[in-house]
């Protein structure tokens, strides 16, 4: 059973994604397909199939993956637009270049796949054999797609997928200060590599840190994720002068969670925080969320811990 969540982000991730970056990840794994489909041919048929049937098979499974990620991007596309018709394009192109194979290496290997076997049970059982390779190959190259994708763009997905979320949440609080002069104080935390010539895994550590928080927050607050790197935090009924409070409790639990401070050990990060609280002549969420952004920017540079946005 899919995971609407999980489906949401990989359909985020291929939107936000930067063309260059979804062919240079179809690339690798065209190259991968390319060594290991042939290595496994040649040792199990090269002895029986001619040479030039094994490239047309391995060719055939090549060029899919080479193809693959814009494939997958024209799926997505398609399913926006006409919500109703189901747009698969990648799986019955990745049964065709088994089907192709087929065609080229049968003849000199009958052996292949199982297909004389298989044949004389049911004439139908090639065809279910090339349908669970295609759901196996196909399945193995949408994981490892959507693993290596986010490493080939610098497009923030997580921001791409939160912004909706982020002002669906938020929108009570900003109401309430507009209409009823409620306070409302809004903190940005981001995870920061502790020097700029190291490679952290930041989208990890803020993940952490969106878990370590949440338990330590009042029922009327909320925590999400804001960017790859940042999560926000919502301090209700809260101004400039009663944010310290809450701001230093979440720092506090923050240091005393022995497994996050690991986690952003292993990371090589470290934590800035920025706060802002709503003032009138903000005129939407995102002015509050700019304002807390930029008191964490100068919190980073000045190598704070924490600032208050003035």
């Amino acid at each position: 059973m899919r995971n609407p969540a999980r489906l949401h982000e990989r359909q985020a991730l291929l939107s936000a994604a930067e063309r260059s970056a979804v062919f240079k990840t179809a690339a690798v794994l065209a190259v991968a397909t390319a060594f290991v489909s042939f290595g496994v041919l040649f040792l199990r048929y090269g002895d029986r199939a001619e040479i030039w049937a094994l490239v047309v098979q391995t060719a055939a499974l090549t060029v899919v993956a080479a193809l693959g990620g814009g494939l997958l991007r024209l799926e997505l596309r398609l399913q926006v637009c006409y919500e109703r018709v189901p747009a698969v394009l990648f799986l019955p192109a990745v049964f065709l270049a088994f089907a192709l194979g087929l065609a080229a290496v049968y003849p000199g290997a009958p052996s292949y796949l199982e297909t004389r076997g298989l044949a004389a049970v049911s004439p139908v059982m090639p065809v279910v054999v090339l349908t669970v390779l295609t759901a196996l190959y196909g399945g193995i190259y949408r994981e490892v797609f959507f693993a290596l994708l986010p490493r080939f763009t610098r497009s923030d997905y997580i921001r791409y997928i939160s912004s909706p979320q982020f002002a669906d949440q938020f929108r009570i609080y900003w109401d309430a200060a507009v209409r009823y002069g409620d306070p409302v104080s809004l903190m940005m935390i981001r995870s920061v590599p502790r020097s700029p010539d190291t490679s952290s895994d930041l989208e990890s550590a803020a993940r952490e840190l969106e878990r370590g928080i949440r338990s330590h927050l009042r029922r009327s607050d909320r925590c999400g994720r804001y960017a790859r790197d940042t999560v926000w935090v919502v301090f209700a009924r809260t101004n400039a002068a009663l944010a310290e409070i809450p701001v230093r409790r979440i720092l506090e639990s923050i240091r005393r969670n022995d497994d996050l401070q690991q986690h952003l050990e292993e990371c090589n990060a470290l934590t800035r925080c920025g706060v802002a609280s709503y003032q009138r002549r903000m005129e939407s969420p995102q002015d509050l969320a700019d304002a807390a952004i930029s008191a964490l920017e100068e919190a980073d540079r000045k190598e704070h811990e924490l600032q208050f946005y003035k």
